[in-house]
């Protein structure tokens, strides 16, 4: 990758990090008002979402294949929720969102992905694979591993 490409690539983060707030709140405002009522960024909270997610979409294809901000909530939800608990948890700091320009091998290139502690993850990646693998508590078990 060029330089300029990863500085584009990187303001675009940017930008993506300035309106994550505004992204949350327009993902829950547009759930249900017995979801969003719900949406309290605890560990039962991925629960509901994942749920609801799974009542949504029968195949990860399908999310994949909606507008981008759809995904985008669902994945700054979970991510969201994932900082916040591990922060409250275990009194780590809860670091911020992150991006891998450099390393094109990199699992996560280019894909937003949350640090705390000694746990890496890619939201996108966890909200894709929960379509998957249909269990319903799937965010929350990953969670509740990090925590123990």
């Amino acid at each position: 990758m060029t330089e300029k490409t990863r500085e584009e690539r990187f303001d675009l983060f940017q930008y993506w990090l300035m309106d994550l707030s505004d992204a949350l709140n327009r993902f829950i405002d547009s759930k249900p008002l017995c979801i969003r009522d719900k949406l309290d960024y605890s560990i039962e909270s991925l629960d509901i979402i994942e749920n609801y997610l799974l009542s949504q979409y029968s195949h990860n294809n399908e999310i994949i294949q909606e507008p981008a901000d759809i995904l985008n909530g669902y994945s700054i939800y979970v991510g969201e929720t994932f900082r916040k608990v591990l922060r409250d948890k275990t009194d780590r700091d809860p670091n911020t969102w992150k991006i891998e320009l450099d390393d094109v091998d990199y699992v996560f290139y280019n894909l937003p992905i949350i640090k705390v502690g000694a746990y890496t993850g890619c939201p996108r990646a966890l909200v894709t694979a929960c379509l998957d693998r249909r269990k319903g508590n799937y965010f929350s078990k990953i969670l509740m591993n990090q925590i123990k």
